[in-house]
């Protein structure tokens, strides 16, 4: 091959690659969490944890407890007759569903405590974001929490002005659904 030709191919070749870099160098977004009961951001925690944030649940269509799964990895939800529903993280949690079962994962909203079977059956709209741990969080969250944590943030009210958010969905066999939410200053 003769030097014009290999410095014509280098020639062509050369804005590909540099091309190609600066696509796939993208900043990476910054989540802050509650995790730890105070905010911070994921990458100066040193535990395991996996925030969705609210763009997130809307882009991959996470509407309930069940949609939730599919995102997070290592977290399965079960539904039982009525209002039950039980969670595992990595294969841990409890088997159990009803009142009387202590769950291994800890459902919370807004850091605070809550039966499965609200979480479950409430839906998401208007959230912040959703935060899971994974492994024992005995230390944050109590002796009961060997599976792992779930906390669902729900989005504050802020001083920005008035703005709303409506959601109506008509389907197949009589479902009628409407959700929505209002912000004030």
């Amino acid at each position: 091959m003769s030097t014009f030709k290999l410095s014509l191919k280098n020639l062509f070749l050369l804005p590909i690659v540099f091309l190609s870099f600066a696509v796939t160098s993208q900043e990476v977004e910054e989540v802050v969490v509650t995790a730890t009961k105070k905010a911070e951001s994921t990458q100066d925690l040193a535990l395991s944890i996996e925030a969705v944030t609210s763009e997130s649940l809307d882009v991959n269509q996470v509407y309930d407890l069940s949609d939730l799964a599919e995102v997070i990895p290592g977290l399965e939800t079960a539904k039982g007759i009525g209002s039950g529903s039980s969670f595992t993280i990595r294969g841990m949690g409890s088997f159990g569903i009803g009142a009387g079962v202590i769950s291994a994962v800890v459902t919370s909203v807004n850091g605070h405590s809550v039966n499965e079977s609200v979480l479950g059956d409430t839906g998401f709209f208007d959230l912040e974001r959703v935060e899971a741990l994974p492994g024992p969080q005995g230390t944050l969250f109590g002796q009961n929490s060997t599976g792992g944590t779930v906390n669902v943030i729900n989005k504050l009210p802020t001083f920005d002005g008035f703005y709303g958010k409506a959601d109506i969905t008509l389907g197949d066999y009589g479902l009628k659904k409407v959700r929505g939410s209002f912000n004030t200053p």
